[in-house]
């Protein structure tokens, strides 16, 4: 638990401080999709490497790319934007932002019970059938899961993980 804790803070550190308020979201929310990569149990594909998905143009104004080349799990990350609907399911993990959060009900149509993780940070996000949400309440960034779409998608997180969650939906 301590380690996805430092690991977190080594995404936002340093030049963090000196960004708007917005920057900083962004860039803690990008750690946590990080920390998930390394965290839950991300179902292996031919490459190799994790494939994140982009529903949408809105990258959180450019930092999901520092994701790029980084590794978890000892894979690669690669992350992808404006990815259509089907093709999601040659993902590893699916971001929605919350500017597209009106296209989750599709999304999850699409994804079915597909082992993608599908994370959002719309607020009614794991209500809609996602698995993990980040939420941005007043100055910090939490996240939600809801264990049984996890379940149905046969992907399961680190037990620490879900200590650190706001909620656990089980």
């Amino acid at each position: 638990m301590r380690h996805f804790v430092c690991v977190l803070a080594l995404g936002v550190s340093g030049s963090a401080w000196a960004q708007s308020p917005a920057q900083t979201v962004e860039r803690i929310k990008v750690a946590y999709l990080y920390n998930f990569a390394k965290f839950v149990e991300l179902h292996g594909t031919e490459d190799k490497s994790i494939r994140v998905c982009i529903l949408g143009k809105d990258d959180l104004n450019g930092t999901m790319l520092s994701l790029n080349r980084r590794t978890a799990q000892g894979r690669e990350i690669v992350v992808r934007k404006d990815v259509a609907l089907d093709q999601l399911k040659d993902c590893s993990m699916v971001f929605v932002t919350e500017a597209d959060a009106r296209q989750l009900p599709a999304v999850v149509r699409q994804l079915g019970n597909a082992p993608v993780l599908l994370v959002s940070d719309g607020r009614q996000a794991v209500d809609q059938g996602a698995h993990l949400a980040l939420l941005h309440n007043d100055d910090r960034v939490e996240f939600d899961v809801n264990l049984l779409n996890l379940q149905k998608s046969n992907i399961r997180a680190s037990s620490q993980m879900l200590k650190l969650a706001r909620v656990v939906v089980r």
